[in-house]
């Protein structure tokens, strides 16, 4: 018993000889490291984390961070989203091997110190160029004539859409989408002199902020404001006051923000309920408009700050792409002016919901094709940029010749130079109810139609 017991101790001690230095052998040799503990980054910017991995022959690579809205990572690559703190892990799957750096992200700059800096596009050309494909939020902010409403801020939702989140955005910008539209109705929110609320401008101020954030070009517009900018003489003198003071507050609130903000004057400018209103208006009409835009481009410029080098967009009359109403459209010696145009064509397809037509036709093709011609001649021609920030198509139950529209109307656009902006209003109803232009459901925060989506996407890449 004695030399069993004794063999046992020794068989243990031997074990343990042989054991530690393997144990000790693996500990020093597996592990999983990254380059970097932690980094700080700005919003918009990418880093890729280098990794060793030593010890294992194989294994599956596992990154994940602990708030995506912060900064994501693929494949070590991480992207700055907003500022934070983030933590990027990468684990070797099925073990415990790990290896954590702490990401801390800040604004590009703290705007107040980014006024009067040096300008990052040499003219309004080079930032469209830039301009890949943008989405509008509509029957938003633009929301108008809620009679019913006492509160201000409300109006946001007055059309029947959510009130806007920053998770809203990020999906729109995750989606490839690197411009938003904010139209904005700013009549209904400020006195007979044209001073407008501070819990208006506030709010409208925090959505560009989730776009600004994000590292998107942006246009902020006056939009359902026709109520009360005439385009008559006789009004002349009183409109023009008053549309002069609420460009003055804009261009006062946002003028330390970057360039990659763009001021547009007038989203349809145009005489409703006029016989004209949608076939470009009258001479005199026209002339009154070009009054306005200059006012309105000598004001912003005026303000200071980076307005001095903003860039300013100038609709044609109700934002037609008829030949006339586009070569009035007087446009100032400017490098910094930006042309936008809004058609919805082929029109019994794209916005007629008293059409049957649900096709992308030949004679359709032949709309979209003249459009774009006339928009070359009146003004690419002559290297006046344009944007389209209005087009779409809306839900007749139509999707895969939606698709191919979209396909057809961005390879058209793309062609000449013209990046488009879909307008999305919130609603997919049926012709009957409205017009659903909708791609964004923007409660669940999903596509209604990822093949649309898709589409816009493979086309302008």
């Amino acid at each position: 018993m004695k030399l069993k017991k004794i063999a046992a101790v020794l068989l243990t001690a031997l074990i343990c000889v042989l054991t530690v230095p393997v144990n000790a052998f693996a500990a020093e040799k597996k592990s999983v490291k990254l380059n970097k503990t932690s980094i700080t980054m700005t919003v918009g910017s990418t880093y890729t984390l280098k990794r060793t991995v030593t010890g294992f022959k194989t294994g599956t690579l596992l990154w994940k961070s602990s708030d995506s809205s912060v900064a994501s990572v693929s494949k070590g690559k991480i992207t700055a989203k907003k500022a934070g703190t983030a933590v990027i892990s990468l684990t070797l799957k099925g073990t415990e091997y790990k290896a954590e750096c702490k990401v801390t992200v800040k604004k590009k700059s703290d705007r107040s110190s980014n006024s009067n800096a040096t300008s990052q596009f040499k003219n309004a050309q080079d930032l469209v160029d830039k301009i890949t494909v943008g989405w509008n939020l509509g029957n938003t902010l633009d929301s108008s004539n809620c009679t019913w409403l006492s509160n201000d801020v409300d109006y946001e939702t007055g059309w029947g859409n959510v009130k806007t989140t920053k998770a809203m955005i990020d999906t729109v910008k995750k989606a490839g989408f690197n411009t938003i539209r904010i139209p904005v109705s700013w009549g209904d929110h400020m006195d007979a002199s044209g001073n407008i609320n501070k819990a208006w401008m506030d709010r409208v101020q925090e959505i560009v902020d989730y776009a600004y954030d994000n590292d998107m070009y942006i246009i902020l517009n006056t939009h359902h404001d026709m109520g009360w900018i005439k385009l008559t003489e006789k009004d002349k003198k009183t409109v023009s006051a008053k549309f002069k003071n609420v460009w003055k507050q804009i261009a006062e609130r946002f003028k330390d923000y970057d360039e990659k903000l763009s001021f547009e004057g007038m989203n349809e400018p145009r005489t409703e309920g006029s016989s004209m209103e949608w076939y470009g208006g009258t001479a005199d009409e026209r002339k009154v408009l070009n009054d306005l835009y200059k006012i309105f481009v000598d004001t912003v410029r005026a303000s200071g700050g980076n307005n001095k080098t903003r860039f300013l967009i100038l609709t044609p009359y109700g934002a037609n792409s008829g030949y006339s109403a586009m070569a009035d459209l007087d446009i100032p010696d400017d490098d910094r002016i930006i042309v936008s145009v809004h058609a919805y064509l082929p029109y019994n397809m794209a916005l007629n919901r008293y059409s049957d037509e649900k096709k992308l036709t030949d004679s359709g093709k032949r709309e979209i094709e003249n459009a774009f011609s006339n928009i070359d001649k009146v003004f690419l021609s002559r290297n006046i940029p344009v944007i389209m920030d209005e087009f779409g198509s809306i839900n007749k139950s139509n999707t895969s010749e939606r698709v191919k529209l979209v396909k057809y109307y961005l390879s058209t656009a793309e062609k000449y130079g013209v990046p488009c902006c879909w307008w999305d209003n919130g609603t997919i109803s049926s012709p009957k109810e409205g017009e659903g232009f909708a791609l964004l459901n923007r409660q669940t925060l999903k596509w209604y139609y990822p093949t649309i989506v898709d589409a816009i996407m493979d086309t302008v890449k």
